[in-house]
């Protein structure tokens, strides 16, 4: 997302010079100017189809570059089998770990399943969730960071099996929010599950967080 913007901006500074130097030279022409106070990506003027026409396989590929480059620097020191216990939480040996980043629906909280509306009806998503990341891990070598541990005792982790990350492909799919409180690393995957309608976001349901609150047994 942030990205986007960054391309308009620069976008817009080129062209705003260009304008600015031919009507100098020739005598006529408007240079192309923004409103005080006003922002590029807000003026009306400013075409909003210019990300297509500038995104390209160049573009990708740097930003293909830069999630790998990413991934090098992730240093990868809990490695094994893993056994998944719900959409953000995994075990690996005698290591309990939380996901850092996301937030997923709760499959067993308390003795309680998380439930959200989509448009064929009610649905059990803690449980959807749980099963997803199953489907992804698909019984293969599971490699997780060290990122300090959270007050449960558990290890918070960024985890990858099979060259994915999990956590990105659990918010991409909607079966997890982006824990935007902590992180917004995965923020960008969140928009695209949102724009997609896809998962949780097929319908209207409680943040992960807030319905623990609501169902915590005191």
């Amino acid at each position: 997302m942030r990205s986007i913007v960054t391309i308009f901006v620069v976008f817009y500074m080129v062209l705003n010079s260009i304008s600015v130097v031919h009507s100098q030279e020739s005598g006529s022409g408007v240079a192309f100017e923004t409103p005080p106070g006003q922002s590029p990506i807000q003026a009306e003027e400013l075409p909003m189809d210019l990300v297509e026409d500038y995104w390209g396989e160049d573009t990708e590929a740097d930003q293909r570059f830069l999630e790998k480059d990413q991934k090098k620097q992730l240093d990868f020191n809990i490695v094994g089998k893993a056994t998944v216990i719900d959409g953000d939480t995994i075990t690996i040996k005698n290591a309990k770990i939380r996901f850092s980043g996301i937030d997923a629906p709760e499959k067993n909280y308390r003795g309680q399943t998380q439930f959200c509306r989509g448009p064929k009806g009610v649905w059990a998503c803690g449980k959807k969730a749980s099963s997803k990341l199953k489907q992804l891990i698909n019984g293969q070598e599971v490699q997780c960071t060290n990122e300090g541990t959270d007050k449960y005792g558990r290890t918070l982790s960024i985890c990858y099996a099979n060259g994915v990350d999990l956590q990105a492909e659990m918010v991409r799919s909607g079966m997890a929010v982006a824990y935007l409180r902590y992180s917004n690393r995965y923020e960008n995957e969140m928009v695209e599950a949102m724009t997609a309608q896809v998962g949780i976001w097929g319908g209207p349901f409680v943040e992960p967080e807030q319905w623990r609150i609501q169902n915590r047994k005191k």
